[in-house]
């Protein structure tokens, strides 16, 4: 069970004076249960990759298959590959569009022919997975909410069609840090608990740190490099750079704690880590004097 990329361009506005190749020679495989992060410059080519991952657009040259359905094909079994696959935009609230918030998240399971019976339980499900309370918030507008509030239905709606993967381009772009926070503990509660694989693209490099087991580098729409965060975020930060990323505050912290000879790791990607790393370095140095 895998997103298979295989060798997959796409190039925008083709023999046209605005032709721009936004990812070339890409050859990828995403396994069932990773937790991946994408991160990138801006124009890199993240949200081009993601958007092929269920057929919003399809390769120029190339083929995406999911569980061994190519995505762009027209018949049974590539729409039930393009359902497993959830999307959550960057500023998905967007997309709201329906009267309430029971609708809007129920609008997507209810096309899909999810029976009556078991719409309510999935709506129910997803709202408790974003924080909303089910009897204070399913019968408001989602437009009379503020704007955190409604990144959080617009997510809702994507969880409630319950896929085995799940995209998220900048899903907290605009949030504050604790709503950030919330959103993606949610996240990485549901990753644990379900299986489910998870693509973050994110320019937020702690999050990624954080959260992913596995970190593509995007650079000139071909990824760069490919590898757990502490092999990019450690010995991989030149590559990193060189691709136009910095790496996250911590790594950044540690690199200049190390430049003034505290003797501290690049093992250590967490707050309370990194903690942990200085105390003991500083006492080290205490007993050394």
């Amino acid at each position: 069970m895998s997103i298979i990329f295989d060798n997959v361009t796409y190039t925008y506005m083709p023999d046209t004076p605005y032709q721009r190749t936004a990812i070339q020679n890409i050859n990828l495989t995403i396994n069932k249960g990773e937790f991946i992060g994408i991160i990138g410059h801006t124009g890199s080519g993240k949200s081009t990759l993601v958007q092929h991952m269920n057929g919003l657009i399809a390769p120029t040259t190339g083929q995406v298959t999911v569980d061994g359905a190519d995505v762009k094909a027209k018949n049974e079994a590539a729409r039930n590959a393009r359902r497993r696959v959830g999307m959550v935009f960057q500023y998905p609230e967007h997309q709201l569009f329906e009267e309430s918030i029971y609708e809007d998240i129920a609008f997507g399971p209810k096309n899909l022919g999810v029976p009556a019976a078991e719409l309510e339980d999935r709506v129910r499900r997803a709202m408790a997975f974003v924080g909303l309370d089910y009897q204070l918030f399913k019968d408001r507008s989602p437009f009379n909410l503020s704007g955190g509030q409604m990144r959080r239905v617009a997510i809702a709606g994507v969880i409630a069609l319950e896929p085995d993967y799940l995209a998220l381009d900048e899903p907290a772009a605009g949030l504050d840090p604790r709503g950030r926070d919330e959103i993606f503990g949610q996240i990485d509660k549901l990753h644990q608990t379900t299986g489910i694989t998870v693509i973050l693209v994110s320019h937020n490099m702690e999050d990624i740190a954080r959260f992913a087991s596995r970190v593509l580098v995007m650079n000139g729409g071909q990824i760069s490099l490919d590898g757990t965060p502490r092999d990019i975020f450690g010995s991989g930060r030149s590559a990193l750079r060189a691709a136009g990323v910095d790496v996250p505050p911590l790594t950044a912290l540690i690199d200049r704690l190390q430049a003034k000879g505290l003797q501290i790791t690049n093992s250590a990607l967490s707050a309370e880590a990194v903690a942990e790393e200085i105390m003991a370095a500083v006492r080290g140095r205490r007993n050394v004097n």
